[in-house]
């Protein structure tokens, strides 16, 4: 009996050990005729170099860790297409966006984008608006870490094949086709974070090359635009949007993060510049773990690096208060720029581009209190320096914000004086005007 039960318990053993080979077997063989039937399509694309600059691109460097942009061949755009379009050496057409929506965060660029794509002519991209590539994929970037995913510059240009494959099947008649295609990510504008990973800036304590450099490299053309808000307003409702596993939030809490905000900042300049601290990754790391991303509200300063690689006819910039008060006006002027097709009146209502409900709200700050009058006032003059700055290079007053609660409160402190010194010197000012 007992010999029966063996010989039945290791006929058993063997079957399950062949049943699962032959599971294994079958798995393996299913995986290896449908790699044989998908194309191949490498995960990164080559960078020629068509006239090697001998400063930029030295013989013999290292090879980089991500795309060496500015190593690049620039691609050689189709003039029968409107979009910034291709054809690749597989004879497929390829495409980069013809507008971008930099910036800001927390100003509206979600609802200011979900209108551009309803216009006729605008294809939405694979990702419907934030590609994240520029500032955080392509150095494996995410909010507060380092540890995301690295893409490449193949793969930003396959976030907008929507238009490709449009383009594809469009017969081509009389003149360019007027499809376009757009990017709206709006940390693009100030998050410089990967700055040290850029080839060309090693060995630099502050960045001599950037985001607006690359992308001016390989789309020379491309219309930009940026939305502001009050950066005090801005940094309001961005403390409800970020998710900081805070529980409870409030405006005393609001204003007890903007006082160690502060004093990080504080203590960065205090042996670097104000570039340097607003670029660094670590810095951002503390703030954001302050609960707090005061350091997004300083737009002058990233708005000079933009302006001083674009001309200033390719960038738009607005308010997001006229936004919001105007809609149909602001987006009419957003078409022009574009050299969009006017829509009438009829249009417009027809695409919901002046009649729909905002495009996203955050939730976390329906309801919320008013801000405290003290930070606000403290808020106000933290940003003042920058938002003067701000108000001369676009020769506009409505970029002060100036409201009764800042004119009422208005202080000398030293902490905003010696910030407000280090970012804009006059020789700072001058150079950049030449």
């Amino acid at each position: 009996m007992m010999e029966t039960r063996y010989i039945q318990l290791c006929a058993s053993m063997i079957c399950i050990v062949l049943l699962t080979s032959l599971q294994l077997y079958i798995k393996e063989q299913t995986r290896i005729s449908r790699t044989k039937l998908l194309p191949y399509v490498p995960n990164h694309i080559p960078t020629p170099v068509k006239e090697p600059n001998t400063t930029l691109c030295p013989q013999g460097r290292p090879k980089p860790t991500i795309d060496d942009i500015l190593c690049m061949a620039p691609f050689t755009f189709n003039s029968s297409h409107k979009n910034p379009c291709w054809t690749s050496v597989n004879g497929k057409l390829k495409c980069l966006p013809y507008f971008q929506v930099i910036g800001m965060d927390k100003c509206g660029t979600t609802d200011l984008f979900a209108r551009i794509s309803r216009h006729p002519d605008v294809v939405p991209n694979i990702k419907n608006k934030e590609t994240m590539w520029w500032s955080w994929e392509r150095y494996g970037y995410w909010l507060w870490s380092s540890n995301a995913r690295r893409t490449y510059l193949s793969n930003y240009i396959h976030y907008f094949n929507n238009l490709a494959l449009r383009l594809n099947n469009i017969s081509q008649k009389k003149g360019k086709t007027q499809l376009v295609t757009g990017d709206g990510t709006p940390m693009d504008m100030w998050d410089f974070r990967g700055w040290t990973m850029i080839p060309q800036n090693k060995g630099l304590k502050e960045p001599q090359y950037l985001t607006p450099h690359l992308i001016r490299h390989v789309n020379r053309d491309v219309k930009l635009l940026i939305l502001l808000r009050n950066p005090v307003d801005r940094l309001y409702s961005d403390y409800y949007f970020i998710d900081n596993g805070e529980r409870s939030k409030n405006r005393t809490t609001f204003h007890q993060a903007v006082v160690k905000a502060i004093d990080v900042l504080k203590k960065c300049q205090e042996h670097r510049s104000p570039r340097s601290c607003l670029f660094d990754f670590n810095l951002n790391a503390k703030l954001v773990k302050h609960k707090t991303r005061i350091h997004l509200g300083f737009y002058a300063v990233f708005l000079r690096e933009w302006l001083s690689v674009f001309p200033r006819d390719q960038i738009l910039i607005m308010r997001t208060e006229d936004y919001s008060a105007n809609t149909k006006s602001v987006m009419k002027r957003v078409f022009d720029f574009l050299q969009l097709k006017s829509l009438k009146e009829a249009e417009l209502t027809k695409f919901k581009i002046t009649t729909s409900k905002r495009e996203y709200v955050t939730k976390h700050k329906l309801g919320k209190q008013p801000m405290l009058t003290k930070t606000r006032v403290m808020l106000e003059n933290l940003y003042r320096p920058d938002t003067e700055e701000l108000s001369r290079l676009l020769k506009d007053k409505r970029f002060l914000w100036i409201s009764r609660d800042s004119k009422s409160g208005m202080v000398e402190n030293s902490t905003f004086n010696k910030f407000k010194k280090k970012i804009y010197t006059d020789e700072e000012n001058t150079a950049y005007k030449q």
